[in-house]
């Protein structure tokens, strides 16, 4: 089980989380939610290894680790685009798991693999980018945002192979598009006034005034 307990985290002085906890076990995926600035994205940081937080106490499999990156046993999708822009289409597939490459995305692109990531579309830069993440080698996986920017079938690709290698690996994810998020979750957890809430109905996101009441 990968464990981020008691995380603490300010900017100067303010608190973006005080004190989470969010947990994953194999074979589980759990949807990460929160509204902009509640430390999503840091959290997942904090927990790769790539933010320092004032306080942590992060443990893998019961044991604790500083950064999570070392190892491979953790593998991440920052929010922010990552892969050199001078790569090509056919270099970044070259290195993703060919069980997950279908042949409705090797048909789409067949025409593109010459390319550079600099010359395809934001949304076809992010999609190939959540492959190559999907396909590492990892027990868990963290994914900010995997299904913003890119198209409505790009979107059920990913969460496809999201539930399947959900069945074996630990994966936490988070996203603005809440609906595919919870479509693919075991599990949810709110980030609300710097800490972390389960979440079991869709009635208890409008109690925590993350959407609306209808």
């Amino acid at each position: 089980m990968l464990e981020a307990d008691s995380i603490a985290l300010a900017f100067g002085s303010k608190d973006i989380l005080s004190g989470c906890y969010i947990c994953c076990k194999p074979g589980e995926v759990v949807g990460l939610l929160g509204r902009n600035g509640c430390g999503k994205s840091s959290l997942l940081k904090v927990i790769f290894g790539t933010l320092s937080p004032q306080f942590k106490h992060l443990t893998l499999e019961g044991k604790m680790i500083s950064c999570s990156y070392l190892g491979g046993k953790i593998a991440y999708l920052p929010q922010d685009n990552f892969m050199p822009r001078f790569f090509r289409v056919k270099d970044v597939l070259s290195e993703c798991n060919p069980q997950l490459i279908s042949d409705d995305i090797s048909q789409k692109y067949a025409d593109l693999l010459k390319m550079k990531l600099t010359d395809v579309s934001g949304g076809e830069r992010r999609f190939l980018e959540c492959l190559w993440v999907l396909s590492r080698p990892a027990d868990y996986i963290l994914l900010d945002e995997p299904f913003s920017e890119i198209a409505p079938y790009q979107v059920e690709i990913l969460q496809d192979i999201i539930r399947k290698l959900g069945e074996t690996k630990g994966i936490i994810l988070t996203d603005h598009m809440y609906q595919p998020l919870l479509e693919v979750s075991d599990r949810i957890v709110l980030l609300h006034n710097h800490a972390a809430y389960n979440i079991t109905t869709e009635e208890d996101l409008i109690l925590y005034q993350y959407i609306p009441q209808y």
